[in-house]
This record gives structure tokens, C-alpha cells and sequence, in this order.
């Protein structure tokens, strides 16, 4: 006898009873509205008391832009293959190439170099010392038995000690960086760079950024023309020595000339030395007019390739003060307190109905 067929269950979840579900869900929710209330003025008053405790910081920006020579070409090009030099303004990687200048403004060791620099005229106070006493750093290492007083300005010239590096390390890459200091490009297409720096003094704030892009920018300029600078250092010392050379041999071939006046005409021999003398001279003349046109055309090309950096933008006194907004942070800190504990009511209602 054939069994009468039961439909096949299934799991799928009809839009009734999904609406059912909801509606049953919305219902639970409104029976706890007085504990979601409180628990999202719990956390308006958190937010509230955060950003009323939350010190003012000072924002320091400067935006500036780097002008490259693209090529020298034309005669002047020509003129300087015949004697070996590139004027070329080819491309090429490197530390500043494309967009690694916004990573090496962010170097650890450019904002060590920064943070060592003074903070005022007598130098026994660096930004580092500034920056550590205004974040409370500097009175927690005094009050700790491990650490004790902190004075940076001892090691600015010379090498810092073990625990001093380390807490420098704290400073740099567990603040500075990740807070404070902000590189970044205003225009995707544009070629600007904005540095802005927050911190809580104000004279901070500029100085770092002023020092910053100054340290950066000068390190980018030698970079940029190391080579061509040495070769022009070079061909001015040669320069120098071929022109005393010069003077001193003009010297004896003018006196081994005078010595031919009075020298009896029957000696064959004594013209000689004149005539070596006047030789030497000429082939001297001739070689340092070479080396003068290749230095000319060297510091031709240091000029060509020697970058310019051109400050677009910087922030003036006073500076902009960065406070956060109490009604602000009222509003998402309640907001975000309700969310949270609407899904615990919804999570923990799904839990024990599937125990």
C-alpha cells in the first residue's frame, strides 16, 4: 500500500514570519525603552565629562611645494656631453621620489633631529623637554623609581644613553605619530604638501613644524645636488692651484727673458731656458682655460638641478585651537551606548531562544 507523501520542510524564513519576528522584536525592544534611556545617558555623560577633561590643542600647518629643474637641453646640453657631464634631469627612485617625501617627513629620525633642536634662546630646554612636560610625561618619570629625571637637552649634540632612547622612542612613535603630526598631500593632483602638527603649546606646535619642514627640505636639497656640488668643489680647488701655477711660471719667463739682454749673443744655449720656460707657461694657460669652462658649465648644472623649495602656506599667531565639542561628543557617545545595548537585548533574547 503506497504511503500518503509529507512535504519537505525547509528552512527558509517567509516574508510573514520575518515581518513577525521584527514586529516580536520591536515589541521587546519598547518593553526595556527605560533602560536603553539610561544607559544612553550613561554614555552622553561619559562623552560629556571626555570632552570637558580633553586639554586644547594648538594646530600649527605649513604648505609648501617643491620646484624641480625638468631638464637643461639645447646647446648648453650638447656643450656639456663633450666633456662628460649629464645635465640630464632624468628621473629616477630615491628617498624623495614621487610620494616617499610624505613618508620621510614622518621618519623617526627626522622627527628625533626636530624634537633635539631648542625650544627657547639659552638651549637647555629642547622640544623633546617641552613636549614630554606639557603631556605629563616628565612628572610620571620624575615620581617613578625606574626612570627619574628626564633632561634631553644633555644629548642633543652627542649620543643618548639607553633609557633616555627608549623613552624618546615612547614619545615619537607612540605619540607623535600616531596623534600629533600629520602629512599628507590637500590634492591627490597637486604637487603641495601640508605639514600640521597638534600639540598642547602653542609655541610648540610652530616650532616643530617650522624645523620640520626646514631639516627636511635641506636634506632633500643636498641629496639632490650632493654629486654636482662635490664636482664643482672639485674643478674650483684644481682651478686655484692651475691659476697660482700660472702666475708663478709668467713670473720666471718674464725673468728668463730679462736674463737674455745682457747673455753674449755667441752662447746658443741660453735661449733655452726662456723657451721652456715660455713653453710651460702657454701649455699652463691652455690647460687652466679648460678647467675654468668646465667649472663654468658645472655650476651651470648645480644651478639647473638644484631644486627650490616655495612655502605656499603658514599658519601665523595665534593658532588654531582644537577643543572638542561638548555637544558633540554628548550625542555620539549616547548614541553609540544605545546601539550597543540594543543589540546585547537583541543578542542575548536570540541566545536563550535557541536554548
Amino acid at each position: 500500500m503506497q504511503q500518503p507523501t509529507q512535504p519537505a520542510r525547509t528552512d527558509e524564513v517567509t516574508i510573514k514570519e520575518l515581518m513577525a519576528k521584527l514586529k516580536s522584536a520591536w515589541k521587546y525592544l519598547l518593553s526595556k525603552w527605560i533602560r536603553i534611556f539610561l544607559v544612553g545617558l550613561l554614555g552622553a555623560s561619559l562623552g560629556f565629562f571626555y570632552a570637558m577633561l580633553t586639554p586644547i590643542k594648538y594646530v600649527s600647518r605649513m604648505t609648501f611645494v617643491v620646484e624641480e629643474s625638468k631638464g637643461v637641453g639645447g646647446g648648453l646640453s650638447a656643450l656639456a656631453g663633450q666633456f662628460g657631464f649629464d645635465l640630464g634631469g632624468g628621473g629616477g627612485g630615491g628617498v624623495f621620489a614621487g610620494d616617499n617625501i610624505l613618508l620621510f617627513l614622518r621618519s623617526e629620525n627626522l622627527c628625533r633631529e626636530t624634537l633635539l633642536t631648542p625650544y627657547d634662546d639659552s638651549g637647555k630646554v629642547t622640544l623633546a623637554d617641552r613636549y614630554a612636560e606639557v603631556r605629563k610625561f616628565k612628572k610620571g618619570w620624575a615620581n617613578s623609581k625606574k626612570v627619574g629625571p628626564i633632561n634631553f637637552a644633555k644629548y642633543a649634540t652627542g649620543p643618548m644613553p639607553r633609557l633616555e632612547d627608549s623613552l624618546m622612542q615612547v614619545i615619537i612613535r607612540k605619540n607623535l605619530l600616531m596623534t600629533d603630526l600629520s602629512v599628507a598631500k590637500p590634492d591627490k593632483k597637486a604637487s603641495f604638501i601640508q605639514v600640521a602638527v597638534s600639540t598642547r603649546d602653542e609655541r610648540l606646535s610652530a616650532l616643530f613644524t617650522e624645523r620640520l619642514v626646514k631639516i627636511a627640505t635641506l636634506k632633500y636639497v643636498e641629496s639632490k645636488t650632493k654629486v654636482k656640488a662635490a664636482n664643482v668643489a672639485l674643478l674650483q680647488r684644481r682651478a686655484d692651484s692651475l691659476a697660482a701655477l700660472l702666475n708663478d711660471k709668467t713670473f720666471r719667463a718674464a725673468s728668463s727673458q730679462q736674463v737674455l739682454v745682457d747673455v753674449n749673443p755667441a752662447l746658443k744655449t741660453a735661449p733655452i731656458s726662456a723657451e721652456i720656460s715660455t713653453r710651460e707657461k702657454s701649455m699652463i694657460g691652455t690647460i687652466f682655460a679648460e678647467v675654468v669652462k668646465n667649472l663654468e658649465i658645472a655650476k651651470s648644472i648645480l644651478s639647473q638641478e638644484t631644486p627650490a623649495i616655495q612655502m605656499v602656506d603658514q599658519s601665523t599667531f595665534p593658532l588654531e585651537r582644537v577643543k572638542a565639542s561638548k555637544l558633540k561628543a554628548l550625542l555620539i557617545w549616547g548614541i553609540l551606548f544605545g546601539f550597543l545595548y540594543v543589540f546585547y537585548l537583541i543578542a542575548s533574547k536570540w541566545i536563550k531562544s535557541q536554548l
